[in-house]
């Protein structure tokens, strides 16, 4: 069995005035025995800001054109692992340093969002995902998700974006197929935002998966939980869709 490994590359972006960023990335393996893996990697990003960031303007935010590109590097590490009944498990420590990470901050509601560069941002973060073959053409999936971020750069700010991330987020999905052609996937997802109440969102969809006519439905947010992604953006209640997809050709 080979042990290790190692992958390495190099992304050159040119942009204006023919300036350029070099971009490097590493990772790395090492396989402790035939069902763990131990993983590490470290790459640099880059980001110009967008139109939006530099010259929009309405009565809610305002662009700022003396905007810097963003550059962050990211780290993590983590180990793989393989058990018994196809079932898998894996944990990741990361950490993104990001250097003139732009986002729009206001001091108050009343005030408008205006973008901006933040000289430093530090995140800091855990993974943890289990998925198992509960029982034949049963499958159960649980993840989550821990972040955290120095939240002393804001000054009293409220950020629209960067300090809006989910401090804690869990997902527990469960799915079926079974050999009739039906086939059930739930899923539902606990999170908690960066200063704000936690809420939960429970999903459902079912589908036949044989023959040339195959209905479909999809569920979303069972529980018609109100909740923002965005700050003042009002993310959808109930909702049911249903239809058939019609299958014309299917190979031999």
């Amino acid at each position: 069995m080979r042990r290790f490994s190692l992958t390495l590359g190099l992304r050159d972006e040119i942009y204006r005035n023919f300036q350029h960023q070099w971009n490097p990335s590493a990772g790395a393996g090492f396989w402790l025995n035939s069902w763990a893996k131990l993983r590490a990697s470290a790459s640099r990003a880059f980001r110009l800001p967008t139109y939006t960031d530099l010259y929009y303007r309405d009565p809610a935010n305002i662009g700022n054109p003396l905007l810097r590109p963003e550059r962050a590097w990211t780290y993590e590490g983590g180990l793989d692992v393989s058990l018994p009944r196809e079932a898998k498990a894996a944990v990741t420590i990361f950490q993104r340093r990001e250097r003139d990470g732009i986002d729009f901050v206001r001091r108050s509601a009343a005030d408008i969002w205006r973008a901006t560069n933040f000289q430093a941002l530090n995140f800091t973060g855990v993974e943890a995902q289990v998925a198992v073959v509960a029982v034949r053409r049963h499958r159960i999936e649980l993840s989550y998700t821990g972040l955290n971020g120095a939240q002393t750069v804001l000054m009293g700010m409220q950020s629209k974006y960067v300090f809006n991330y989910p401090r804690h987020a869990g997902v527990a999905t469960w799915q079926a197929a079974w050999s009739n052609g039906l086939m059930a996937r739930t899923r539902l997802g606990a999170l908690e935002r960066f200063g704000r109440s936690p809420y939960a969102v429970w999903d459902t969809f079912l589908a036949w998966q044989k023959g040339r006519v195959r209905p479909y439905l999809q569920l979303t947010n069972l529980t018609s939980t109100r909740y923002q992604e965005l700050i003042g953006v009002s993310m959808p209640g109930r909702s049911v869709l249903g239809g058939l997809e019609l299958v014309l050709y299917r190979p031999r």
